[in-house]
């Protein structure tokens, strides 16, 4: 007897007639029909959504003040400055369940001289992406992060620098990135129970492709590229066809994260993630979730905090009987994250993460989705995800 059948008898997936799949019975969603009227519907009208959409003479006028400070400060003989919040500190972030991650009211900020030989340079590229952004928006146009590089490969240096400086300039002028006209490079896939048109009126359906472009019972975040096609490959998308998935392809993207964020504030269908069981996957559902340090002062736009962490969980290794030697072991560095994950503000605002986490020291070792191939090759798709989504797995 496989592996595969006895924990299809272990869920009661076996124990349904051929011709009446589990899938389609109504009864199959009742956990996640029960996450969904969990979740407060105060806000799911669409007309209660916040305006996230900045008129475009506020922004250009936003940029004019900064550009005319400065010339200002030149004018009257002084050397040049701008601040902007720090990103790279806890201290300046506070935790809002509701909302995420985000800014402090007095944050401790950052000052970019240009009299100063280490921000010399950092100063006069901020200058220019500025002027970029300004010429961007006054003209309706819109460039990615890389295409800004490519304008002046020489004087950036290097790519990070200009990411550094459009994230910078966003927070500094608290304006999201993409109302100025700087966008990232999509990198994302979707498959699945969506539909859309886009701005140019064109429409896509995200299940009439192979190898995916996205009412569903719920969003399913992938962490890796990987696991998304094997699933599309089983044939997952057809068989639970109330589901979208989503792959950002490892770290998330503004584009994914932004989709996500507007899929809940539309419809509040619940959003799972699903993650390798490391320090490295839990980060990732944390961003989904809560946003990030570095772009908490967009938490509001791309956060999603109703997001559940689907698998694979730790106590997933002892409840399957995972072989430790099919595990990793972790590292000096991973142990390093784990006390910082330890750490974050939202801890206590999530049930069972910290357990998770410390089982995780406790057995050592850290595990990759794909090590529930060690127990059949269908096993993520047609016995794992089943029970999770039946049985309501999820934390």
């Amino acid at each position: 007897m496989s592996n595969m059948y006895v924990y299809s008898e272990l869920l009661g997936l076996n124990e349904v007639a051929d011709e009446m799949d589990p899938i389609v019975r109504p009864e199959f969603w009742s956990c996640l029909d029960k996450l969904y009227h969990s979740f407060p519907k105060e806000n799911s009208n669409p007309t209660n959504i916040p305006k996230r959409i900045l008129c475009k003479s506020d922004v250009l006028l936003k940029i004019q003040t900064i550009m005319n400070d400065v010339m200002g400060q030149m004018s009257s003989g002084e050397s040049p400055t701008m601040k902007h919040i720090n990103r790279s500190t806890w201290e300046n972030i506070s935790f809002k369940e509701n909302i995420g991650l985000q800014m402090v009211n007095d944050p401790k900020m950052t000052t970019v001289r240009y009299e100063s030989p280490q921000s010399t340079k950092k100063f006069a590229l901020m200058m220019k992406v500025m002027s970029i952004m300004y010429t961007l928006v006054q003209t309706d146009k819109y460039c990615t992060k890389r295409d800004l590089f490519y304008q002046d490969p020489t004087f950036f240096g290097n790519q990070l620098a200009v990411d550094e400086a459009v994230d910078n300039i966003s927070c500094m002028l608290q304006i999201p990135r993409w109302h100025l006209h700087v966008l990232g490079t999509s990198k994302g896939l979707l498959a699945g129970d969506l539909s859309f048109q886009d701005a140019d009126g064109n429409f896509t359906s995200c299940n009439s492709t192979k190898n995916g472009v996205m009412v569903p019972s719920h969003v399913m975040g992938i962490e890796k590229d990987a696991t998304f096609q094997k699933l599309l490959d089983d044939g997952f998308h057809l068989k639970f066809k109330q589901c979208i998935l989503v792959t950002a392809k490892g770290f998330p993207d503004m584009n994914t994260r932004l989709l996500l964020k507007l899929l809940w504030d539309k419809f509040h269908i619940p959003m799972l993630a699903l993650v390798d069981a490391d320090p490295h996957g839990i980060e990732i559902m944390l961003i989904y979730k809560y946003g990030s340090k570095a772009l908490a002062f967009e938490s509001e736009y791309l956060a999603v905090p109703s997001v559940r962490w689907l698998g694979i969980l730790p106590t997933d290794i002892k409840r399957f009987g995972i072989d430790v030697d099919s595990c990793i072991s972790l590292t000096s560095r991973d142990k390093n994250k784990i006390s910082d994950l330890l750490s974050r503000p939202f801890l206590s605002s999530f049930p069972g993460l910290e357990k998770e986490i410390k089982l995780m020291l406790e057995l050592k070792v850290k595990a990759e989705i794909q090590v529930l191939d060690s127990l059949s090759p269908m096993f993520l798709s047609s016995v794992y995800l089943p029970g999770k989504l039946q049985y309501g797995g999820w934390i």
